[in-house]
């Protein structure tokens, strides 16, 4: 399956790179999937050059040689900024559109990459789904992704053997389990998804209802 599906991903961390003494450290990472859109890729980084830079990290991007770098520069005030700027590289090399990516530098906003495939830790791996199952359950998961990001405010990107997901805490656990049951236990996840809105508007409207007859208390105490 991880043939068909290649995640050819391959991240190294180079220890204390000292350029001009403004760099400290270089990390980079290189991509090698076929199904990576390039043009998309080369189009967007501008955005991410500018985003990163503002928070004392260069990063540059060879088509070439293909891989994309980023450097931690002695202006970082952030310790932790170059490993932010690395998940930002890995999304990107799944396809995830930039100006999704750069906002998990945001605190509230995290993300997840999720498994599905026959990699190592991947749940057909753990749960032993063959290949023909694994299809069928990843084509259903397909089909309620724009549900999936109404319901949770959360990016969904779907990318061979592995799914990206980037929003608040909550809403990418309930992506995840949602994923889970259905490649591992076949729960079809549109009825569930159908299920999950209807109660959270249901509550939605409660809650609505509940602060209309509070006002109109007020209003009545008032006269």
């Amino acid at each position: 399956m991880s043939e068909d599906y290649p995640n050819a991903i391959v991240l190294q961390l180079e220890e204390a790179l000292m350029v001009q003494d403004e760099i400290e450290v270089v990390s980079y990472i290189k991509f090698y999937d076929r199904f990576l859109d390039t043009d998309m890729l080369q189009t967007s980084w501008p955005i991410v050059e500018s985003c990163l830079s503002k928070h004392g990290v260069l990063c540059t991007l060879d088509l070439v040689k293909g891989n994309m770098k980023v450097f931690k520069t002695k202006g970082a005030e952030d310790e932790d900024i170059i490993f932010k700027a690395i998940d930002i590289l890995q999304l990107l090399s799944r396809s995830v559109p930039a100006r999704w990516a750069i906002r998990t530098l945001d605190c509230s906003w995290q993300h997840e990459i999720i498994k599905i495939g026959n990699q190592e830790g991947g749940i057909c791996n753990i749960f032993g789904i063959s290949k023909e199952q694994f299809l069928a359950r990843r084509n259903l998961i397909v089909g309620v992704m724009k549900g999936l990001f109404e319901l949770t405010g959360c990016g969904v990107f779907l990318k061979g053997n592995t799914i990206a997901v980037i929003g608040p805490l909550q809403g990418i656990k309930t992506i995840t389990k949602i994923v889970e049951d259905c490649i591992a236990h076949n729960v079809p996840p549109a009825p569930r998804v159908r299920r999950i809105k209807k109660k959270t508007q249901l509550m939605k409207d409660a809650r609505i209802k509940m602060t209309s007859e509070v006002m109109m208390s007020l209003e009545a105490f008032h006269v």
